[in-house]
């Protein structure tokens, strides 16, 4: 049964259940107490009347009590009308005793209630009282209640469903805001504004949910960066082993040549030779760049932090850059010069910035601009803004026909933790046609 159509069968139960008492009481017992009210009260105006020190007018105790008296011997008594045998009247006048009787057993309108004791030595005092002046207002009364009960029944009810509504509107509301959270749905609210238990109750009720939808999108977050990490897992060993098993096979394939005597001149041989030394050593570059990147992510690297000059690391940079890439071109704009972190390590961000410039230019310009604590780089590139972001991952190529000597994809990670590791912020954008790579030192590096 639901919450409400209890709290209205309670009601009406209740009301029922009080009136029903009453009417029962008027019927039954209300008469037996008001007879007991009159005895009492008959004998004490007989008391009264019998006191030889008191002065009694009797027409004025009638009056005030609206009973008759009589004073009147045994022998006159009319049996019809005083219905006393002759036990009753000796009693009455040998042991003094009051005898109670009531006319008309039939309880018929005009019953009347007799009081007779003796009131000297002849006379027997007789007080008469009608029992007709409460018979009439019970029964008035009693089909009155049987009207209020109807009405107080159907007032009940009304009141019932307003009461049921109150306090079961919001017990429903928490109830279906409770069914969405078990669904793990915390879209709805408990909107109940009151300061009693049901208030509070509703008021703990959204803090749990509040606090639920946040552990739960805690944990969802979680889930989804365990996802994200797996996959970047298998993508990182799948990269390792493709960026290995070239350069391997070519080592194979080259020294097979060479056993089998497949270089007749010493110019064939020198080739396959150089070729395995430039494989080895690509290969040792990238195993070393993994176990730097393993190493820095696991906070094996301590880091020297001072103050130096950016400006000779990018020279020397350049330096080397030419002898390798001499068409290119750098335009130098120095706004300030002086930064803080690792001298070491910023030689490897700056050689890995200038070395990326240099191989993926679209043309031979290249842009370097400083200011204190502050470098980018500028060049043209045509990689689409939306795959910007992707540059910092492990292998990552915006181009997948590049050539594989290229490089081993791992530089920009490998930048990117050395910079989140100093407390570098960083990141890259398009300019036009432009491609901008950019790192600020943090506001509590003070140069």
């Amino acid at each position: 049964m639901k919450i409400k159509n209890k709290i209205l069968l309670l009601v009406s139960s209740v009301i029922t259940v009080i009136l029903i008492g009453i009417l029962g009481f008027n019927h039954f017992t209300f008469e037996k107490y008001y007879l007991s009210v009159k005895k009492k009260n008959l004998l004490t105006v007989a008391e009264k009347l019998k006191n030889p020190n008191i002065y009694i007018d009797f027409a004025k105790v009638e009056e005030e009590n609206n009973i008759k008296i009589f004073l009147t011997k045994h022998e006159f008594l009319d049996e019809s009308n005083f219905p006393l045998n002759k036990t009753e009247i000796n009693d009455i006048l040998t042991k003094k005793s009051v005898i109670y009787k009531i006319t008309n057993e039939e309880y018929s309108p005009d019953r009347k209630l007799l009081l007779v004791t003796k009131y000297d030595k002849e006379l027997l005092l007789v007080m008469v009282a009608s029992l007709t002046s409460v018979i009439e207002p019970v029964e008035a009364i009693n089909r009155i209640y049987i009207r209020i009960i109807l009405i107080a029944l159907a007032f009940g009810y009304l009141l019932s469903l307003i009461l049921s509504r109150i306090l079961s509107e919001p017990i429903i509301s928490m109830g279906n805001t409770a069914k969405k959270v078990a669904d793990m749905d915390f879209s709805e609210k408990f909107n109940f504004s009151s300061n009693d238990e049901i208030g509070e109750l509703g008021r703990n009720l959204n803090i749990m949910e509040m606090n639920l939808k946040r552990n739960f999108d805690i944990l969802k977050k979680d889930i989804e960066l365990e996802k994200e990490n797996d996959k970047m897992r298998k993508e990182f060993i799948s990269n390792i082993s493709h960026e290995l098993k070239t350069p391997i096979a070519i080592i194979n394939n080259y020294a097979e040549g060479l056993k089998e005597g497949i270089a007749d001149d010493e110019e064939s041989r020198n080739f396959y030779l150089d070729t395995i030394l430039e494989e080895t050593a690509n290969m040792n570059d990238f195993v070393n760049s993994l176990l730097f990147l393993s190493r820095s992510e696991r906070n094996f690297l301590e880091f020297n932090l001072v103050n130096f000059d950016i400006r000779e690391i990018i020279k020397s940079e350049i330096k080397r850059l030419n002898k390798i890439y001499p068409e290119k071109k750098f335009r130098l704009i120095f706004k300030g010069h002086r930064f803080f972190g690792d001298v070491d390590q910023f030689s490897m961000i700056i050689k890995n910035f200038l070395d990326n410039a240099c191989k993926y230019s679209e043309d031979d310009n290249i842009e370097i601009t400083t200011s204190d604590n502050y470098f980018a780089i500028k060049n043209r590139s045509s990689i689409p803004e939306e795959n910007l972001k992707n540059l910092w991952i492990p292998f990552y190529r915006a181009d997948t026909a590049r050539e594989r000597k290229n490089g081993t994809g791992l530089g920009l990670a490998i930048v990117k933790d050395l910079l989140e590791k100093q407390k570098f912020v960083f990141g890259t954008y398009k300019e036009k046609e432009y491609i901008i790579f950019w790192l600020k030192g943090g506001d509590k590096w003070k140069i």
